[in-house]
């Protein structure tokens, strides 16, 4: 993409200390498939996780439950280190509640259903709600990007000769 200034895969020899986390509770850790910061127009610099899905399926919903759960959690303790959250994937998934995929309350059930992870073991569904921190909830639902792709889009990907045209243009233009 020319959108893209600089990114990095959890396969990247130091990617681990960009993508992979622990879980407050429990000993674990979690990551995300691809980080990297924005390039160009409002979104200059600001910086992305991503978690990528090539699915064939629609059965994903547990993944992205995971997925809601592990960014409340990045930008709880990590409030500075991603500006948005994307969830790329090749196949959509829960068509009837779409538009509410990464609502405030589609957030929080995620949050409850990882409880042990976020707050500890054997807390209750009633006390996990209650040590949501509300205000953590309403900015992520502003974070999440859900976007889906197809095999087919690689044709439209503008070419390597025409991307690096642009990139002399943007050159020359920061060094006027």
């Amino acid at each position: 993409t020319t959108r893209v200034k600089s990114s990095w895969t959890v396969y990247d020899k130091n990617a681990p200390d960009r993508l992979v986390y622990p879980w407050p509770h429990g000993g674990m850790s979690y990551s995300y498939d691809l980080g990297g910061n924005f390039l160009g127009g409002d979104l200059e610099n600001q910086f992305f996780l991503a978690e990528c899905k090539k699915y064939t399926h629609k059965n994903q919903g547990g993944a992205f439950d995971k997925f809601l759960a592990q960014s409340y959690v990045t930008l709880r303790q990590h409030p500075y280190l991603a500006d948005h959250f994307l969830w790329i994937t090749w196949h959509p998934f829960r068509i009837n509640s779409w538009n509410g995929l990464h609502s405030e309350d589609a957030i929080r059930t995620a949050v409850v259903q990882e409880r042990d992870r976020l707050f500890g073991s054997g807390v209750s569904e009633d006390d996990a709600r209650a040590q949501i921190d509300e205000s953590i909830v309403s900015d992520l639902a502003t974070r999440i990007w859900i976007v889906v792709l197809s095999d087919r889009q690689e044709t439209l990907v503008i070419s390597n000769d025409d991307r690096a045209e642009l990139m002399k243009i943007r050159i020359k233009q920061e060094g006027q």
